[in-house]
């Protein structure tokens, strides 16, 4: 099959997703693939409920352009035809299904489209269309390789890479050698970015509606966000890594509703994707991030990335969107990267196959340490440039936890490990981890609970379903180590999610992970309405509200309840008799 290759590239708020969405939604065969599981969520759900115009379909008049996609669109107000909308039409209904690293939501079993994450696309299937958004994330060296799979693997007719200009050089290297046809679609920002001559001089009362005050440590969002209400009687939202993605979305709705009262945002990068904010002005805190060793300064993409979000097109009453600092020491830095034109990226990350680090394990001592089998691929593979093979970040970090913790795992299950969503270098997701991996080894099945009992998670939430039912608002000290405490459950969740998606056999238990999970949630939603001191349950049941009614009927793909349990039943014999093994050579050892 000879594809033709759409590249769609611009600056943040430029619209360049827009056409392919389109065009996905006229395809027969189809699928969009996004860097998050967010992303992936409003576009499976857009195309089920027909907000998205066919390309190859006229638009009907009497509607409401769709102002809270997270992806970058052509924004449509002023029109009342708007080619992506806020109310469905039967017209426009494409029956779409789910995929990303923690499940699979089929609304149909002929559906003819998927929305997954990048990682989940895919490559056995002929397709009409794929959309691969954030194509940038190409030279990522954590996940760009599944962006080059994408590229080189997903056979469809049409081809639409959405995401910044530095891709362009690379990909156009990488097609050299395939015989695909490229095209090239530029497009600029809709509306002006304009640094402000003047920093806020360190006073937090000049913070404004419609700003989005920008740091990056927890600890500093929600010292920030006690300082700037104090200052100004403003109420601010929070959006920070930690949070689950729904709850990130939910918090950016109350800032982009005017009349919930939350009118400032405080955040940190995790802005610079998947999150639509009305944001008029962004101020950056500071212009430097800790990497987990050292504070370092941002790189100009990532200042550029956080940046555009301000003033994005048809979402203010005046064009155009404003960037400074909160002090005047950063502000020429600021002012340096946003006129510096993007650095052209040079490779493309690849991982080698699962069965070549299995050949290469075998000739590697017994003995050897993980991190030789992890840093062979980038010094003897034979990889032509463009592509660059991968290197996980944090290896120091991953290698001393499966070489301690998970020495005598299988090859497969030590990869499992080397990919799961978890946090290298915090104590806390790590005790869960070495947890998992106890469990494992001794039972093979791992069972949630005695995952959750590494930690007060489960009495933390119970704690806090009390505090909700009795309608009693403890300390705000209180409340914070609470919220800590259910982020680090939430990830526990999905990480057993992720690993069940993987191996049932072993995480057998998703249904209660499922519900749990929506516990979490919930809580997790009441302690920040309590930390922001608004009881007032009207703004937070809106977006509740509104977000239910939209709920799409789906299945969770799963085989037979009956083959399941035949199955968790040998699972359960193999599991003993495995455990016992291990047990007596133990003994033995």
């Amino acid at each position: 099959m000879r594809r033709k290759i759409i590249m769609h590239v611009g600056p943040t708020n430029s619209g360049k997703t827009h056409m392919a969405l389109r065009a996905l939604a006229a395809a027969k065969s189809g699928l969009y693939a996004g860097p998050l599981r967010l992303l992936a969520h409003e576009i499976w759900e857009r195309l089920n409920k027909g907000q998205i115009v066919p390309l190859d379909m006229f638009p009907e008049g009497d509607a409401e352009p769709d102002t809270t996609i997270n992806t970058d669109i052509v924004e449509e107000t002023g029109t009342t035809k708007p080619t992506l909308r806020k109310q469905g039409s039967s017209k426009y209904v494409r029956q779409c299904n789910l995929r990303t690293g923690e499940e699979f939501r089929v609304v149909s079993d002929s559906a003819s489209l998927l929305s997954c994450t990048v990682e989940m696309a895919a490559l056995d299937a002929q397709l009409d269309v794929a959309v691969v958004d954030e194509i940038q994330m190409i030279a990522d060296p954590a996940r760009g390789s599944a962006w080059t799979m994408a590229v080189l693997g997903i056979a469809a007719r049409e081809l639409h890479l959405c995401g910044e200009e530095a891709a362009v050089p690379v990909v156009e290297e990488i097609l050299k050698h395939t015989g695909d046809e490229l095209v090239v679609n530029r497009y600029e920002r809709l509306t002006p970015l304009v640094v402000q001559n003047e920093s806020l001089y360190g006073d937090l009362s000049h913070v404004q509606k419609g700003d989005c005050v920008v740091t990056f440590s927890r600890n500093n969002i929600f010292a920030l966000k006690k300082r700037v209400e104090e200052s100004t009687g403003l109420l601010c939202a929070v959006a920070y890594g930690k949070l689950p993605p729904e709850i990130r979305s939910e918090q950016a709705a109350l800032f982009n509703d005017p009349h919930s009262g939350y009118d400032v945002i405080v955040a940190s990068d995790a802005i610079g994707m998947g999150l639509n904010l009305k944001i008029k002005r962004v101020v950056f805190e500071v212009l430097t991030k800790f990497d987990g060793y050292v504070e370092r300064p941002l790189s100009v993409s990532q200042i550029k990335q956080i940046a555009g979000r301000a003033g994005r097109y048809g979402l203010h009453g005046e064009p155009g969107g404003f960037v400074t600092t909160l002090y005047p020491e950063d502000l020429p830095r600021l002012k340096s990267a946003l006129s510096t034109p993007p650095e052209a990226l040079t490779y493309a990350v690849i991982d080698p196959s699962e069965s070549w680090m299995e050949d290469v394990a075998q000739i590697l001592h017994p003995e050897s340490s993980i991190q030789a089998l992890f840093e062979v691929p980038s010094y003897v593979s034979k990889v032509r440039p463009p592509f660059r093979a991968a290197l996980p970040s944090k290896l120091e970090d991953m290698v001393k936890f499966i070489d301690t913790r998970a020495r005598d795992m299988l090859l497969a299950d030590k990869l499992m490990l080397k990919n799961c969503p978890t946090s290298w270098r915090e104590p806390s997701a790590l005790d869960i981890l070495a947890q998992i991996t106890r469990l494992y080894k001794r039972e093979v099945q791992v069972d949630l609970d005695a995952v959750l009992a590494v930690a007060p998670l489960m009495s933390t939430l119970e704690c806090v379903e009390k505090w909700m039912s009795e309608g009693v608002v403890p300390a705000p000290e209180k409340l914070k180590k609470a919220l800590r405490v259910l982020e680090d459950m939430h990830k526990t969740l999905v990480l057993y999610l992720w690993l069940g998606f993987r191996n049932y056999m072993a995480f057998h238990q998703a249904e209660e992970a499922h519900t749990l999970k929506e516990r979490v949630e919930k809580a997790l939603d009441w302690c920040l309405r309590q930390v922001s001191g608004q009881h007032d349950e009207e703004a937070f049941e809106k977006v509740k509200q509104g977000r239910a009614a939209d709920e799409l009927e789906y299945y969770q793909k799963r085989r037979a309840k009956e083959a399941k349990d035949a199955e968790v039943k040998k699972g359960v014999v193999f599991a003993e008799v495995v455990a016992a093994a291990r047990r007596a050579s133990s003994r033995n050892g």
